[in-house]
């Protein structure tokens, strides 16, 4: 028996030896962690400075309205990987939709705008700023919003982990020649117009994700010239995410669908733009589809009745631009990680955004860099003055919740990394666009 406890000793005293060397091991592990939270979470931000919103850009005009439109296919080189959501993201080596640039021009007593809206996730400051070079006249970019897009157009760190995969020059560079070579095609054509508007609320479209209300408003903004339609613009609410997941290609998801389904037989080019969608998605049992929402809203926009505007046509567009407070994470990540999280923001995220107002006629819209809540988008539209915001405009600064949202926690506030003084700061900024878009006194 003494001679056969040998080995089970041996055996112990390995044990032992292994499970020492373990607590070692995940002692230096733990150590190195903490010390390196630690470091990522020494401040690198400071504090960032405030200053009061500025009006950068503005224009007045009344006289004979004179449109532009132009689409230009997105010549997205594959295989590429989809861009939209975190990893692990699918490579596809088709499209299952057209991607398009599309362009809208407006001049007004012979001063122009335009306005460039990509079948894309998000506007990026550089990407914009690259399709804005050189233009001889103030030049907006928008994105759709579709989540099953191009990819690596957007080099902030964060993008690229949360949504749109390794930034390169090339995947950027095809955004920016399709808008550049839709907007030249819309300066290049542009005819005299009338414009019309109309307003109605869809039923069965869209939900709340969150809090008791959503923007069900369907705006029409129609440019028609005398040998035929122009333009159209449409705002619409409801994020873009009825494609599969991981498709098969890349999908426009249902703005794209119905704007090509307005587009055939010589229909107007047509820009499908977000409103105030923070909060809003599609009501999945009654639409499970993109093509089903599309189906649905082809009939809804055809139908909407519009009223003519009256002429000579009396418009306005400005820039105004807001400083934003440092970013927050405190709603985004543990405790424990916020002031790293904070660092990765303070190195990626805007500090100052551009916000722009644009009248014409009896139509007064507020464009805005983020994705605010129906809530949130009421107060910005209330600061303004207009009669509806534009979101995901020239920029993208996140989710934007009322103050007290923001505060508490709740609605959209979790999806926002910037302080509950957000709201505010952009408030400031759509009141000063808001008194540039007012008529001068006669």
């Amino acid at each position: 028996m003494r001679g056969s406890a040998g080995p089970f000793v041996f055996f112990c005293y390995r044990l032992d030896a292994v499970k020492k060397r373990l607590l070692i091991a995940g002692g230096l592990l733990a150590a190195l962690v903490v010390a390196a939270v630690a470091y990522l979470s020494v401040d690198r931000c400071g504090a960032w400075p405030h200053k009061a919103p500025a009006l950068t850009q503005v224009a007045q005009s009344q006289g004979e309205l004179k449109v532009g439109a132009a689409k230009v296919a997105l010549q997205v080189p594959f295989p590429t990987t989809v861009g939209g959501y975190g990893p692990p993201r699918a490579s596809v080596t088709r499209a299952l939709t057209p991607l398009a640039a599309r362009a809208l021009v407006i001049e007004l007593g012979g001063q122009r705008m335009a306005v460039v809206l990509l079948d894309a996730l998000l506007v990026p400051p550089q990407l914009r700023d690259a399709i804005g070079e050189g233009q001889k006249w103030p030049t907006w970019v928008v994105a759709t919003h579709t989540h099953t897009g191009p990819s690596g157009y957007d080099p902030r760190l964060a993008s690229e982990l949360a949504a749109l995969g390794s930034f390169s020059p090339d995947a950027q560079q095809v955004l920016v020649t399709a808008a550049r070579q839709a907007l030249e095609e819309a300066h290049a054509h542009v005819l005299p117009a009338r414009l019309e508007l109309g307003e109605v609320r869809s039923q069965g479209v869209s939900v709340a994700r969150s809090g008791p209300d959503v923007d069900r408003r369907v705006t029409k903004l129609r440019f028609d010239a005398a040998s035929g339609p122009v333009a159209q613009v449409l705002i619409l609410s409801a994020h873009p995410t009825l494609a599969a997941r991981k498709p098969e290609g890349l999908h426009a998801d249902w703005p794209g669908l119905l704007a090509e389904r307005l587009e055939r037989d010589q229909g107007p080019v047509t820009l499908v733009l977000q409103g105030a969608g923070g909060n809003a998605s599609i009501d999945r049992q009654l639409l499970p589809t993109p093509e089903a929402v599309a189906e649905k809203l082809e009939a809804l926009v055809r139908a909407l009745p519009t009223a003519p505007q009256a002429e000579p046509l009396s418009g306005a567009w400005n820039e105004v631009r807001v400083s934003l407070p440092r970013p927050d994470a405190s709603r985004l990540v543990p405790s424990l990680l916020a002031a790293a999280a904070e660092n990765a923001l303070c190195d990626d995220a805007e500090d100052v955004v551009v916000l722009h107002g644009l009248r014409l006629g009896e139509a007064r819209l507020l464009w805005v860099p983020v994705e605010p809540s129906l809530p949130a988008g009421l107060v910005l539209e209330e600061q303004a003055r207009v009669t509806r915001l534009v979101s995901l405009a020239d920029g993208y600064a996140g989710y934007v919740e009322t103050t007290e949202a923001a505060r508490a926690g709740t609605g959209e506030a979790h999806r926002q990394y910037f302080p509950p003084a957000l709201l505010g700061e952009l408030a400031s900024g759509a009141k000063l666009v808001g008194d540039a878009l007012q008529e001068p006194a006669r």
